[in-house]
């Protein structure tokens, strides 16, 4: 008997029995005793041994910059891991060693069984490695030519949904401000696409795209104000990074460019402070504290021995709008 059987014998989930073994307190008596009978009569023993003299610490690896953005996801890693009585550390990314052959000795020298990651510290063959030496969880981003664990939003249909809102107000003008070079750009593109042929709109060509890659603040306002002069027609921008728009609503503030009687403005991840800007962001919403829950919670089952790590999770979560005040009908 294994721990599959044993969990499907108890009618409950692996993470459950693992809980019963590793946590107990965190499971409630009634099941508890139900699994623990079955594992007594069955003189189960777990095949954990290999795992217990082993580090057990998550890390969260971000930079200072991200950081006061990222407390939904530390609130989610939190309490998969406070559940398991694990400890969580917050390393810089930039901290992490080049070199392949160092990786294994940094995360032993640091005490860390396994580690979530915002971004990709150098590329995608360092990711890979360091993948390699430690199980590792990508959040938000996912490899083009490694099949790693990640978990990410469903970017497409936020494309969709953002175009939708604004087409359902009349808006036929709608340019897009984004990075092309990001992780995400080309499933938020095929899903605005999709929106524009699906909803009868302007065909959407580059022409329509405002290219802000490797720019910062003031030169991306210099860029939308090129191509507002250039396309004096578009009644709504949809930018897909909400970290920028305060800097966006400044800009158009001294300008005298009025949200959203003038213009219309829909972002992309709904930060923390998008609801408190004035006017108050429409904004397609990740479920940023499930999915840091759920990347934990894949740590802990590999940790625990119940997922290989070779056997790549990669899960997409869904979206959804939420209308504020800074988009509004265009008359007639």
């Amino acid at each position: 008997m294994n721990i599959y059987d044993i969990a499907k014998q108890a009618g409950v989930s692996i993470a459950t029995v693992s809980r019963v073994m590793n946590n107990p307190a965190a499971v409630s008596v009634k099941t508890r005793e139900k699994v623990l009978e079955i594992i007594h009569s069955a003189n189960f023993m777990p095949k954990l041994g290999a795992n217990l003299n082993k580090s057990k610490d998550l890390a969260f690896f971000t930079t200072a910059q991200s950081l006061q953005l990222e407390n939904s996801i530390l609130a989610g890693i939190s309490e998969a891991a406070f559940a398991e009585k694990l400890s969580i550390k917050l390393c810089p990314l930039d901290e992490l060693p080049k070199k392949r052959n160092e990786l294994a000795g940094y995360f032993a020298e640091k005490g860390i069984g396994g580690a979530i990651f915002t971004s990709i510290p150098y590329n995608e063959e360092h990711y890979n490695d360091i993948a390699r030496a430690i199980p590792s969880v990508l959040l938000f981003n996912q490899l083009k030519d490694y099949k790693v664990h990640y978990i990410r939003a469903d970017h497409r249909k936020g494309g969709f949904i953002a175009v939708q809102h604004l087409a359902h107000m009349n808006h036929k003008h709608i340019a897009v401000v984004d990075e092309i070079h990001s992780a995400d750009h080309h499933e938020r593109l095929a899903g605005v696409r999709e929106a524009m042929e699906t909803l009868g709109l302007q065909d959407f060509t580059e022409n329509h795209l405002i290219n802000v890659s490797n720019l910062d603040e003031m030169d991306i306002c210099a860029q939308i104000d090129h191509y507002l002069l250039r396309y004096p027609q578009t009644t709504a921008l949809y930018v897909t990074n909400d970290q920028f728009i305060p800097a966006l609503y400044r800009h158009f503030r001294s300008k005298g460019i009025r949200i959203p009687e003038d213009i219309s403005v829909v972002g992309a991840n709904d930060v923390p402070g998008s609801s408190d800007l004035y006017p108050p962001l429409t904004t397609v919403r990740q479920p940023v504290k499930q999915m840091g829950m759920k990347a934990a919670q894949t740590l802990i089952d590999i940790i625990h021995g119940l997922n290989a790590p070779e056997e790549a999770l990669q899960e997409v979560f869904d979206v959804q709008l939420v209308v504020r005040a800074s988009t509004s009908r265009v008359p007639e």
